[in-house]
């Protein structure tokens, strides 16, 4: 690496990559360089998260500094190692540099990137770093992209369920002491073969083999969603677990037929209530809330949440401890024309439409038709599959004719049960109801914190009506500290903050994710260059907080009315 002058007064970074030497920039234009990169942030908000690639000789970074408030944050990755060791890692307060390593990449998007910034997010690539750096670059961008619609599918479900979650988590909290935790059964199976049952176009085949080799089976633990559990058990071939996790009462439909079936049910809080009120079979938790908000409860492990079923029973085989795992209409894909085996098919899939909409890979590396939402399922399969590519203990398989599945090659599902001799041995899920939670009690605590908080965000919104009413023009930074309005605003910032941070929130769910998110919508017009200006004014803060605080207090009493009205359906007892 050297530093060249460019011809127009700035100096720029010449490498050798290749055989090849590269200017990281244009050595004739470099001003230019500087403008595009500028132009790029032109409109940028208050709280914009900035992602460059590439900082050559740093020389935008005045220019660049002048374009953010206090709020924005800026990540620069570097791939060239000798440019990186140029410069400290902290730029600025808020500007930070890193080096390019992809799994260093995907963990600060996966840090960096939530729901409350998905539509305020820039992203440049500087000079000719898209080109010099391509594969780097293009990786980059697949990671950012998949972040991101991974946040936005947060916003989606939580639009879509928010009601039925609060219905399904408080009617579940009766079910919670009749289950096992599922981290009773760590390594309870270790080096059993798993066979995985998700319900894609390569199911119908895959069970055909099982059934030819039925009498295999006995050695391999077999997971299933409820989808594909009729398709299973109609060929007289029994799970050793069910797991549901989607909220909608179609999964009941999918297993009302089967609701005596002496097989473990795993759940978490969402999963359907009336399919966990009505199975008989002994259950299994998986907890993505009470193990954080209920004392007693903080050894209940989740499971990994990739989008569908599937992850969820590959990640249980995984804590069970088999190996491999062996992935079944798996496919990712329209495979077939199809979206889903004939064998899992139900009446109200008709009503659905499956278009495709993009093309990939192949177990053969021929394109293939599949969806947006399927191929954000396996990439987030890929992801979860290359945390263990250093694990030698576990082995993925994928015995599907759908989409190339990265650290899953693909094998003949009949090949592996006429071969297979494997070491470890079954051992079923032997029921353990050692949790010991009062549901009513902590319903009554929920409907506490809500009672509390309808009365702050009244008692919130009167003092921006008195604000509002005396038409006070003045700044919050040249008032003196015992200020009444500058108490007032405190009071109520005080609110907003203790609300978004009470662990007892998360009980809201995709009411509080959508609240959150629509109101950093509301407030994302706000630019970086008039920051101070506006969040110092008394009239612009006023305005806010009053909208934040009306749209919260109706939240917090449909969030009440929901748990009452399921209270009455579920319940018994006297609680409210």
């Amino acid at each position: 690496m050297k530093i060249i002058k460019t011809s127009d007064g700035y100096k720029v970074c010449r490498i050798k990559k290749d055989r090849k030497y590269e200017y990281l920039a244009d050595v004739a234009h470099y001003d230019q360089e500087i403008r595009n990169l500028i132009d790029t942030l032109d409109g940028l908000k208050f709280d914009s998260l900035i992602f460059l690639f590439g900082i050559d000789t740093g020389a935008y970074l005045e220019q660049l500094k002048k374009c953010l408030c206090s709020k924005n944050n800026v990540i620069i990755f570097e791939p060239n190692p000798s440019v990186f060791k140029q410069f400290p890692a902290a730029l600025s307060d808020n500007i930070r540099l890193v080096f390019y390593e992809e799994k260093l990449v995907k963990q600060i998007f996966e840090q960096t990137i939530t729901l409350k910034n998905i539509n305020n997010i820039y992203f440049y690539a500087f000079g000719n770093y898209q080109k010099i750096y391509k594969k780097e670059y293009d990786r980059l961008i697949e990671h950012l992209d998949w972040t991101i619609t991974n946040a936005a599918s947060q916003v989606y479900l939580a639009k879509r369920f928010k009601n039925v979650f609060i219905k399904n988590m408080i009617a579940n909290m009766k079910i919670i002491n009749q289950a096992t935790p599922v981290n009773n059964y760590l390594f309870s199976n270790k080096d059993v073969p798993a066979i995985v049952v998700s319900g894609g176009s390569s199911l119908d085949q895959n069970i055909k083999d099982m059934v030819k080799q039925k009498d295999k089976l006995n050695d391999y633990f077999i997971i299933t969603g409820s989808r594909t559990l009729k398709a299973l058990v109609e060929n007289g071939i029994v799970p050793d677990m069910v797991v549901s996790v989607d909220p909608v009462d179609a999964n009941y439909e999918m297993m009302k037929d089967y609701l005596d079936l002496d097989v473990p049910l795993a759940f978490y809080e969402y999963s359907n209530r009336y399919l966990l009120r009505d199975y008989s079979g002994e259950k299994i938790l998986i907890s993505l809330l009470l193990s954080h908000t209920i004392k007693g409860m903080e050894h209940v492990k989740s499971v990994y949440c990739g989008g569908s079923v599937s992850h969820a029973c590959i990640d249980i085989a995984n804590m069970l401890g088999c190996s491999p795992i062996l992935l079944t209409g798996q496919d990712f894909a329209l495979t077939n024309k199809k979206h889903h085996a004939d064998s899992a098919l139900f009446p109200f899939d008709s009503t659905s439409r499956y278009d495709a909409q993009i093309l990939i890979k192949d177990i053969n590396g021929n394109p293939t038709e599949t969806t947006v939402t399927l191929d954000s399922f396996r990439r987030n399969l890929e992801y979860y599959i290359s945390c263990y590519k250093d694990r030698p203990r576990v082995q993925f398989i994928n015995c599907s004719y759908g989409a190339e599945i990265k650290g899953a090659p693909h094998k003949e599902l009949s090949e592996i049960l006429d071969k297979g001799a494997f070491s470890g041995r079954k051992t079923p899920c032997r029921p353990d109801h050692e949790l010991n939670m009062n549901p009513e009690e902590t319903i009554k605590t929920i409907l506490e914190f809500l009672d509390n908080y309808l009365t702050k965000t009244s008692q919130g919104l009167e003092l921006c009506q008195i604000i509002l009413s005396e038409n006070k023009t003045k700044s919050l930074l040249d008032v003196e500290e015992d200020d009444i309005d500058l108490q007032r605003i405190l009071y109520i910032l005080q609110i907003v903050n203790n609300i978004e941070n009470d662990p007892y929130s998360q009980y809201f769910g995709g009411y509080f994710t959508e609240f959150l998110y629509d109101m950093k919508e509301k407030n994302n017009q706000m630019s970086a260059k008039d920051y101070d200006k506006l969040t110092s004014d008394l009239q612009y803060q006023t305005h806010f907080f009053k909208e934040y605080l009306e749209r919260l207090n109706n939240i917090l009493a449909e969030v009440k009315d929901t748990i009452v009205s399921t209270v009455s359906e579920f319940y018994q007892s006297h609680i409210v």
